[in-house]
């Protein structure tokens, strides 16, 4: 009995030992067919590919070729800059009055010294009347001092002779001697006279002078009743009419009377940025450009520069005239000022895209004959928008890339096309 109970239980364990076997088999199958059934497929497409690779013509990057060009031995510079009259003035009344007269409005051509109002001022004239009374005065005074001088030389000459006779007289004491005092006494009152008389003529003559400076001085007042043109010129502006009340007194915010400008000649003040104001000579061409007069060339000549930098935006304030005789330009127009320089060297010009810029500096990319690329660091000079200048690191025979990719490595061969 004992012996079979043992023997049940152990062929029982053999079978599901058996069982567990066979489906751990089982699975492993499967899952052996499974990943051959997503590997083959993938496997076969990748050997297609290398093969698509090894039949395709093209298997590197394919580059465009460009070469760089010398540049000219010149260069143009383009700067804004406002047209200005030569000369022009604002005109402010100098003695307080009434508008008399106005002989011009704006836009009327008038020339050197030409009147262009007359203010009416009475105090002015009434001062100067005052003036020349008192001048006449003086110089009547003047003729009295004369007049007492020759009297006071008169008497002493009369005293001299009475003093020459008495002193021998009285030496032979033919007269007393208080009478020879008397006379010596005499004689030198009269000199003393004599001296007055000389101060009261000075003093009569720097009145004289003090009242004609007066009278002078008035008449300038006078003449600044009428306003004249200082220059030849158009009037550009004008705030009076006849019969205003106009003032001497200076302000900041006083109108003028009229303002003038001459616009015969003009001047084109600009801006000239430091790379290029060593360049710029006294005397030098140059063409102007306006928008309003397009076709038609305008020549104008560097007439003086400020001969420093302005320390803010480091540029040469220059001054370029033009002729304007025939009116042709109006002041306060904008121009375009074109200076032709000469290069101080022969630069090497490329195109903008071709010029690579990292984080190692600036460089080109050169194709080498046998079709490897190298990276070249160079230096540039102006940016011309779709060029660039190349100051340093080329020779000029290179063969360049002319757009650059970022996936471009050094030593990597490309195909040119």
């Amino acid at each position: 009995m004992t012996q079979q109970t043992e023997t049940v239980p152990t062929q029982k364990t053999q079978q599901k030992t058996t069982s567990t076997f066979v489906k751990a088999t089982g699975a492993a199958v499967v899952l052996i067919a499974l990943v051959a059934i997503g590997t083959l497929p993938r496997l076969t497409r990748q050997r297609e590919a290398l093969a698509a690779v090894r039949d395709s013509a093209v298997t590197h990057p394919v580059v465009s070729l460009v070469h760089a060009q010398k540049g000219e031995p010149t260069s143009e510079l383009l700067l804004p800059g406002n047209i200005e009259p030569l000369y022009d003035a604002n005109l402010f009344a100098r003695v307080d009055g009434y508008l008399d007269r106005r002989n011009v409005d704006i836009g009327t051509k008038v020339k050197s010294g030409q009147v262009l109002a007359v203010i009416s001022s009475p105090e002015i004239d009434q001062q100067l009347l005052q003036a020349r009374a008192t001048l006449a005065q003086s110089d009547a005074s003047l003729l009295q001092a004369n007049a007492a001088l020759q009297q006071a030389k008169a008497n002493a000459e009369l005293t001299r002779l009475t003093k020459e006779r008495d002193l021998p007289l009285g030496q032979e004491h033919a007269i007393s001697q208080q009478i020879v005092d008397e006379a010596v006494q005499a004689h030198d009152a009269r000199l003393a006279d004599v001296a007055a008389a000389n101060a009261n003529i000075t003093a009569a003559e720097a009145s004289v002078t003090a009242n004609h400076a007066n009278v002078a001085r008035l008449l300038q007042m006078q003449s600044f009743e009428r306003i004249v043109a200082p220059f030849d010129g158009v009037i550009t502006a004008r705030n009076v009419e006849r019969g205003d009340l106009v003032s001497a007194t200076a302000s900041s915010t006083a109108k003028p009377l009229f303002s003038i400008a001459q616009s015969g000649t003009l001047r084109i003040q600009v801006d000239v940025p430091q790379s290029e104001a060593v360049n710029i000579q006294d005397g030098q061409k140059a063409s102007i450009d306006v928008k309003e007069r397009l076709g038609r060339p305008y020549t104008g000549t560097v007439i003086r520069n400020a001969g420093a930098l302005d320390n803010a935006a480091r540029t040469m304030l220059t001054e370029v005239q033009v002729d304007n005789k025939d009116g042709s330009l109006l002041p306060g127009m904008y121009a375009q000022v074109e200076f032709t320089l000469p290069e101080q060297h022969t630069a090497l010009i490329i195109p903008t895209s071709s010029l690579v810029v990292d984080h190692s500096g600036m460089h080109v990319v050169t194709v080498n004959p046998d079709h490897t690329i190298h990276f070249v660091p160079v230096s540039v000079g102006k940016d011309m928008g779709t060029q660039v200048e190349i100051l340093t690191g080329l020779q000029g025979s290179e063969a360049l890339v002319a757009s650059p990719s970022d996936l471009l490595n050094e030593g990597q061969h490309v195909e040119v096309r």
